[in-house]
């Protein structure tokens, strides 16, 4: 039995079809990629913000409590970026060991050295904890 004109046109719409679902996929892919460059973009710039501010500090003990503050605001930032990491919103494998580095200086710079001491904030940073123990194993 022979392909008829008719047979060939649908033959022809469903590989349009077929391409176009492939597009598609490509795009929701790069979007999403895009989508999670943005997000870190902007946490991170965040947090250079933060970094800048608590350079203007002077070193003396009076400031103590303001950069306490500071250095809670680093790690509620980091905090959220780990929340983000872990729950799987932020997944591209290249950005996260990117940021490695930066995320395992800030655990040792900021939390352990600066806030793990002080109670209050001991049992704070859960996700932060997290994502510093499995990138340690990493």
């Amino acid at each position: 039995m022979p392909l008829t004109s008719l047979d060939y046109i649908q033959i022809i719409v469903a590989i349009i079809y077929a391409v176009a679902l492939y597009y598609t996929v490509i795009t929701f892919k790069r979007s999403k990629e895009l989508d999670q460059i943005r997000i870190t973009e902007t946490i991170f710039n965040d947090l250079r913000q933060l970094d800048r501010e608590l350079s203007t500090l002077p070193s003396s003990s009076q400031d103590d409590q303001g950069r306490k503050e500071l250095y809670s605001r680093i790690l509620n930032t980091v905090d959220w970026l780990s929340f983000l990491i872990n729950t799987k919103v932020i997944t591209d494998r290249r950005m996260i060991a990117y940021m490695k580095p930066t995320l395992i200086q800030y655990y040792q710079d900021t939390f352990v050295q600066n806030m793990l001491a002080d109670e209050r904030y001991s049992n704070s940073y859960h996700h932060f904890k997290k994502l510093y123990q499995r990138m340690k194993l990493d």
